[in-house]
């Protein structure tokens, strides 16, 4: 599923005429199997751009592509769309309408008209993707940790198979073992295929996990790269106010001190595998 955003301008306070525009000029190509991190100061204008991709908020200017089709056309399935690409709120529990986990999973595939009994199956389904077994599926939603509502509201949204997963701070609140099984579990939805869209203000997530950066600023779009160029070779990011990753800062030092270490390995991983190498550990 190929998205493209042209020339999008959007503001909420629709009836001041002199109010600027809260996002302006999105322009950016977002391709299948993509993995983007969409960074920025908050009030940017990063929650308000991934409400547009699935039609949540219809832009005052510019469109949208779905594999070369308007989304605005009269012949275009809103709701499919909705179901095509799947939105987790940066707060679960706003994604939450029922008294037990398993009918609210359940409930996406109700609406694209499932009986209760296959949807009750997919939602079996979709908890386990998210390591949540039968314990979990006739408590109350509200009940469970914060770590658990984020995997509860991600099974919702799996439950209609989307193949664009789109996630607002999906680390918020997390421990750091939650943060790691729910990273990994991203992961290996991207391999097998899904396209997945990440909000966040923690760089060291943005490179262990991403390939893309999309950097907001004020509204706008001030660049789109790779991880690693976004990081290494990128101005823009020096002007963003982002705190650089403990990853980058480390290669930096370690670049000052022995020359022939590769700037362009960031993961954690990666900088151990150099280091081992260049040391013939």
């Amino acid at each position: 599923m190929n998205i493209e955003v042209k020339n999008v301008f959007y503001k909420y306070n629709k009836f001041d005429k002199d109010s600027d525009y809260d996002i302006k000029d999105i322009s950016i190509d977002i391709f299948d199997n993509d993995y983007l991190a969409v960074v920025g100061e908050t009030g940017s204008g990063k929650s308000t751009f991934v409400q547009h991709l699935n039609g949540l908020i219809k832009a005052d200017l510019g469109d949208i592509l779905v594999d070369g089709v308007s989304i605005y056309s009269k012949s275009f399935d809103m709701q499919n769309l909705k179901f095509r690409v799947g939105l987790v709120f940066q707060y679960p529990e706003y994604q939450f309408f029922s008294e037990t986990v398993i009918d609210d999973v359940a409930f996406g595939a109700i609406n694209m008209g499932f009986s209760k009994e296959e949807a009750n199956s997919k939602a079996r389904d979709a908890l386990k993707i998210m390591g949540m077994g039968k314990e979990y599926f006739y408590k109350f939603p509200f009940s469970l940790s914060g770590g658990e509502k984020r995997k509860v509201a991600i099974a919702g949204i799996l439950i209609m198979n989307p193949e664009v997963l789109i996630l607002d701070e999906p680390q918020a609140g997390l421990d750091p073992i939650s943060k790691k099984e729910l990273f990994n579990t991203l992961n290996r939805l991207h391999s097998m295929g899904k396209t997945i869209i990440i909000i966040t203000h923690n760089m060291e997530d943005v490179i262990e996990n991403a390939k893309r950066v999309a950097a907001f600023k004020n509204g706008r779009i001030i660049t789109v790269d790779y991880v690693k160029n976004f990081f290494i070779n990128n101005e823009s990011f020096d002007n963003m106010n982002l705190e650089k990753p403990e990853q980058v800062l480390f290669v930096e030092k370690l670049k000052q001190k022995y020359v022939n270490i590769d700037l362009h390995k960031l993961k954690e991983l990666e900088i151990i595998d150099e280091i081992r190498e260049k040391i013939k550990l």
